[in-house]
């Protein structure tokens, strides 16, 4: 009889926060890189500027970030939807066994403390990149805040840096366990079994 791993709540609310932060992650890569508002400003002033066209940078800017939003507004519906699905992983961890060996634990070995701790230290980040994020969204705006709020993005931007880190560490270490001694993992988080 095969045993059961994870239950279907701790799957579904695993891989709808996976997505979730994997779309964040990409527009927000998207918003740094390709559809950055001084880059599409430059493009569209250049490119009116070839038909003999001048425009205001001020202008050209109020057109890039007009072209950026549709984008951009998906970096929000995820932050919004990870607030609602990391408070029902909250409450799933407190009411129901930990998946994982805490850090502090006598027992854990020192592969589960060190899994264990950057487990707590990504839903560390994560909330505090929720939090940041509303208040960058819905917080107070103006010259009183200005540097507060630059001070808040910086760090929003670099949690989000060790999201993506994260990510990255956790694909890799998954691969490694799935051809090691951790064979069935990617199984047992996708029906729950071996």
């Amino acid at each position: 009889m095969n045993q059961t791993y994870f239950s279907f709540l701790h799957r579904l609310l695993h891989w709808t926060i996976a997505l979730c932060v994997l779309l964040a992650l990409f527009t927000a890569f998207l918003n740094a890189t390709w559809l950055n508002i001084p880059g599409i400003a430059k493009v569209i002033a250049s490119s009116l500027s070839e038909n003999g066209i001048s425009i205001s940078s001020q202008d050209a800017s109020s057109i890039a970030r007009k072209i950026r939003t549709p984008m951009f507004e998906w970096h929000f519906y995820a932050g919004y939807a990870l607030v609602a699905l990391l408070i029902l992983r909250f409450i799933d961890f407190f009411t129901n066994k930990p998946k994982f060996n805490l850090p502090f634990s006598k027992e854990a070995t020192s592969n589960q403390k060190l899994r264990g701790g950057l487990y707590i230290l990504l839903y560390a980040a994560l909330a505090l990149i929720l939090i940041i994020g509303l208040f960058l969204k819905f917080g107070p705006r103006g010259d009183d805040v200005r540097e507060v709020r630059a001070v808040l993005k910086t760090i929003h931007i670099y949690c989000g840096y060790f999201v993506g880190l994260y990510v990255m560490a956790h694909l890799a270490g998954v691969f490694i366990g799935e051809n090691t001694t951790d064979k069935g993992i990617v199984s047992k988080m996708i029906n729950g079994r071996d």
